[in-house]
């Protein structure tokens, strides 16, 4: 019993330091280039995005907004150019304690909008 019972008080503290946030946000264009992982891989084009409006208050992070990639075959809604706005799915994630937990965010089902 007492076993079963530290793992789920273990559990409880693990799920206690982890949080996340999701929502969906408008981004714009700014820039699209080439980009190559390593000199075998392919070369695909991917958009720099920068977020249109102001961080949501409810967001887990303030930082690092600007400068997002996306690559343009995960676009939906046709041609993507310098300027338009994409519809996408931001979602934080910080694991462990708060202290020395790390933040990602990252951004997923973008659609012209």
């Amino acid at each position: 019993m007492r076993r079963i019972t530290a793992a789920l008080l273990g559990c409880l503290v693990l799920a206690g330091c982890a949080s996340s946030w999701q929502a969906d946000l408008k981004f714009k264009v700014t820039e699209i280039n080439d980009y190559q992982f390593s000199q075998d891989s392919p070369v695909e084009k991917k958009a720099r995005l920068e977020l249109v409006g102001s961080i949501p208050d409810d967001a887990l992070s303030k930082e690092n907004w600007d400068g997002f990639g996306v690559a343009l075959a995960e676009v939906s809604g046709g041609e993507v150019k310098v300027g338009d706005e994409l519809t996408c799915t931001a979602r934080q994630e910080k694991d462990g304690p708060i202290q020395t937990g790390t933040m990602q965010t990252r951004l997923s089902g973008c659609k012209k909008a």
